[in-house]
């Protein structure tokens, strides 16, 4: 296997109640590539990803991460193996602080508690990483304070701190501004030039045009091509 490939899926099959979600669909990602993945809903991609991130097991055929062949058996699985996700609908815990959220399932501790210090210290050195839209969370707020942009942010910063190798981005922009687009894409570009693996979905073609070096077409759960 290519060195650069830092994920293969292969021939990876879904069904659900006997109807296929995926057949035999094959994808590769390279280091410090952003990989768009599109098609119609229902073409399987949530499904792919979906068993890429450890939501759900496949039905057939293997994963490969860094030429190792890899079994998730949940989301955390993979989270701690380098595969970070941000969802469309964000997965955070609105009730929780930035930094909360940013270490959940990895808090640093001391003697057994949290060590909050520590934890605001270390939420402080990735979102700054972000330039002027990360130095402007604090990483004591609530995330039920920010805005969607900003929460989003504070998803993409917990992925970095699982030193994620990818990233899934799944329709990040659908609610968004332009100017917050501008955010983001400046955010993406700077994991890709890192060698970090970034596969985008999304429906709007000039944003992969734009932002993609390569594009994958799925339908009705196969694949088509890859340009």
């Amino acid at each position: 296997m290519d060195q650069n490939v830092v994920l293969r899926a292969e021939n990876i099959e879904k069904h659900f109640t006997g109807t296929y979600a995926l057949k035999g669909v094959t994808v590769e990602l390279k280091k410090g590539e952003i990989h768009a993945l599109v098609g119609e809903n229902g073409a399987g991609k949530s499904t792919l990803m979906n068993i890429i991130s450890g939501v759900f097991p496949a039905d057939g055929g293997s994963i490969y991460l860094d030429g190792e062949q890899v079994h998730f058996r949940n989301p955390n699985d993979a989270q701690m193996s380098g595969i970070g996700f941000v969802h469309q609908e964000l997965a955070l815990c609105q009730d929780l602080s930035v930094g909360n959220n940013i270490f959940i399932g990895h808090l640093p501790t001391t003697k057994g508690m949290v060590d909050n210090e520590s934890l605001n210290r270390e939420s402080r050195s990735i979102l700054d990483q972000f330039g002027e839209s990360g130095k402007s969370i604090a990483p004591e707020e609530l995330v039920s304070s920010l805005s969607v942009a900003k929460q989003q942010m504070v998803e993409i910063a917990k992925a970095v701190s699982y030193d994620a190798k990818i990233i899934v981005f799944d329709e990040p922009t659908s609610s968004l501004t332009e100017v917050e687009v501008e955010h983001l894409f400046r955010i993406i570009n700077m994991l890709r030039d890192r060698g970090c693996g970034i596969i985008y979905i999304s429906h709007k073609m000039e944003e992969i045009l734009r932002i993609s070096d390569d594009v994958t077409i799925m339908r009705d759960g196969q694949w088509v091509a890859t340009r």
